[in-house]
């Protein structure tokens, strides 16, 4: 009885442990190609051309690629510079250069204004310029979808980065639907937009004052139909494109990214280097900028070994219409007449974003985080079957 017991505890315990681990967010490793020699002069003259190795998204995936069009806009080089010998590169011998270029809405309708963007990687992040031709003001971009979405009116759709729409009504028509635009609960702007025939159907959020510039679209929703019925008022989105202006940043010539800190912006082209020596010690992970890494082999001196490499955590929030059924809603086809919403908006849309920074709250977990519920059902079954052994 005692052994039956010690291996029924043993059991549970390595279940627990499995159950927990699949419910924990993950960091992964994206890394580069592998460059090996016998120095890092070695190494460029191997692998380079024209005393310069350089990387760009076809051997790095962390770097910005659209493979429909062939776009990319990221390179990081090394150059065979005076002080670059043994594992030291010497002063600007890395560059990082990255430029602006058009990209396809996901949600591609350009007899519908949804064409194309102007989108710039920066240290292996999508952002959109503020300016769209000039590099030296950016924003995070936090959404890209083509994806659909069905809410309900008083349902909020959540953005990410604490963004949000609700749908506040839909007219007795089915023709209209007031939309709100929301950043961590506070109200920015308001709309109805209308679904008939000849409209569309897009709604543009245009603020002022980010970063000292005007008329700055952060936001795009589609509205592809509106439903009203005697029970629900339903909005389906198709469409949606977002950023983050309230973290919006100036990038200055006196800036310091990581072991990058000469900075220089030719309109659409943003290159930054390093003014000091930067040495690949062996056995470490050294910096390069902004959560960009070179990873260096534990080598004799004799060897030089390391590949570049980023870091992301996979299994936080994410946007995703199968995520919350509440924001999923089946269309509701029923031609009864409600009663005329009479409600209009009334607040005034603010003139710009809050310069208020964000605070981050701690997520609970989901209580019903899968493996759990195995669990307690391996601890019923030993229950029983521990009884059943005790009457025999």
């Amino acid at each position: 009885m005692k052994r039956f017991a010690a291996v029924s505890l043993a059991a549970l315990m390595l279940l627990t442990v499995f159950a927990s681990a699949a419910s924990a967010a993950d960091v992964i490793e994206i890394r580069g190609p592998v460059y090996n020699g016998s120095d890092i002069n070695n190494i460029i003259d191997t692998y380079g051309e024209n005393n310069a190795l350089t990387i760009d998204a076809t051997k790095f995936a962390a770097f910005y690629y659209d493979i429909d069009d062939n776009v990319t806009t990221e390179t990081l080089s090394i150059l065979a510079v005076p002080g670059t010998e043994g594992n030291v590169i010497g002063e600007g011998g890395i560059v990082y250069e990255t430029t602006i270029q058009q990209v396809d809405y996901e949600f591609y309708r350009p007899a519908a204004g949804w064409s194309n963007y102007s989108l710039i990687g920066f240290f292996a992040e999508k952002y959109i310029p503020i300016n769209p031709d000039k590099a030296d003001k950016l924003a995070k971009l936090v959404l890209d979808s083509d994806d659909k979405y069905t809410i309900r009116t008083g349902e909020q759709l959540d953005l990410g980065e604490g963004y949000a729409i609700e749908a506040k009504q839909v007219d007795v028509d089915g023709e209209k639907v007031w939309l709100e635009f929301t950043k961590d609960g506070e109200f920015v702007d308001d709309e109805i937009i209308s679904v008939v025939s000849g409209s569309d159907n897009t709604w543009e959020v245009e603020l002022d004052d980010i970063q000292d510039e005007d008329d700055v679209v952060v936001l795009r929703v589609h509205v592809n139909q509106v439903f009203q019925g005697a029970v629900d008022s339903i909005a389906q989105i198709e469409g949606l494109w977002l950023i983050d202006y309230t973290n919006a940043m100036k990038i200055e010539s006196d800036d310091e990214f990581g072991n990058l800190d000469n900075v220089k912006i030719n309109g659409d082209t943003l290159t930054i280097t390093n003014e000091d020596t930067f040495t690949l010690t062996r056995d470490d992970e050294e910096e390069i900028a902004e959560g960009m890494f070179f990873k260096v082999a534990d080598t004799a001196a004799s060897d030089l070994r390391y590949y570049p490499f980023v870091e992301k955590t996979i299994g936080g929030e994410v946007v995703d219409d199968d995520e919350d059924d509440d924001n999923v809603t089946e269309p509701v086809d029923n031609d009864t007449e409600v009663e005329e919403p009479t409600e209009e908006p009334t607040e005034e849309p603010t003139e710009g974003p809050t310069t208020e920074e964000p605070t981050e709250e701690p997520t609970e977990a989901d209580s019903s985080t899968p493996g759990f519920g195995v669990v307690l059902g391996l601890v019923g079954l030993l229950a029983v079957v521990y009884l059943v052994r005790r009457n025999n």
